[in-house]
């Protein structure tokens, strides 16, 4: 696990690189890079592609699409003048989608970009039904989140003939991070929620529900997955959930 975690900290450094902007770090802040995401990724790939410079890019390319995607939803929803900061996150939300688009011109792999597409229309799709309240069951809004944080993450595995378990679990954790994130700090999808069940106990409730059955669909998918995959799925599944971190042995 520790190698896993040094190749994860390079990962997420190079990422990191890719995204700044002293000008619009300064205006809207530092954008923030979920570790999970890049886990989430990382696992799509074997070992030994992982040391591939190319694959990094792509790796990183899919984080930076999906920041792009979430540097949008900054935007209010509704407002009746388009502010200077809001034209700053517009601008921030592009800047991005280019570092997406250039990354893999770098790799050599801007076909990737159709690869990525269906997944990028459904995750714009999902957040405009958020935004707009036009969800009319917490079910439906449950898959919503599982489409707005795991969709392009699932193209990617199934672009690499990746281990569906894998994948599958590595989904169920960022859907969980964002749960947790909204009942922190309530947001669209929380809003959205409120607009179906009407008050905010009756959201916290269904959330709390929606957290144990992706708990145990984890569990699930851990019986059946390799042993170093499900070791990483396990820190992760038990850091989110604040359990007892497992001693894991590197290998």
């Amino acid at each position: 696990m520790r190698e896993w975690q040094k190749e994860q900290k390079a990962l997420l450094e190079e990422i990191d690189r890719a995204c700044r902007q002293p000008f619009l770090n300064k205006i809207i802040g530092v954008p923030s890079i979920n570790p999970l995401r890049a886990a989430a990724l990382m696992l799509a790939f074997t070992d030994e592609d992982r040391k591939n410079a190319n694959v990094q890019k792509q790796i990183t390319a899919a984080v930076l699409i999906q920041l792009a995607l979430d540097t949008h939803d900054m935007i209010p929803s509704v407002t009746e003048e388009m502010t200077q900061k809001n034209q700053l996150i517009v601008l921030a939300g592009d800047y991005f989608s280019g570092m997406y688009y250039r990354t893999l011109a770098e790799a050599g792999c801007i076909h990737w970009v159709g690869i990525l597409a269906g997944a990028v229309k459904k995750v714009n799709e999902a957040k405009t039904s958020l935004h707009r309240h036009k969800l009319e069951s917490e079910e439906a809004i449950f898959r919503a989140v599982q489409t707005i944080e795991g969709d392009i993450i699932g193209s990617v595995y199934a672009k690499n003939e990746a281990d569906e378990a894998v994948g599958h679990a590595a989904r169920q954790l960022l859907a969980a991070d964002r749960l947790f994130r909204e009942k922190e700090q309530p947001f669209i999808v929380f809003h959205a929620l409120e607009h179906v069940l009407g008050n905010e106990q009756h959201v916290i409730g269904a959330i709390e529900q929606q957290l144990e059955q992706i708990r145990l669909n984890i569990n699930e998918c851990i019986k059946n997955i390799d042993s170093y995959s499900a070791a990483v799925i396990q820190v992760e599944r038990d850091r989110l959930f604040s359990t007892p971190l497992r001693l894991v042995e590197e290998g």
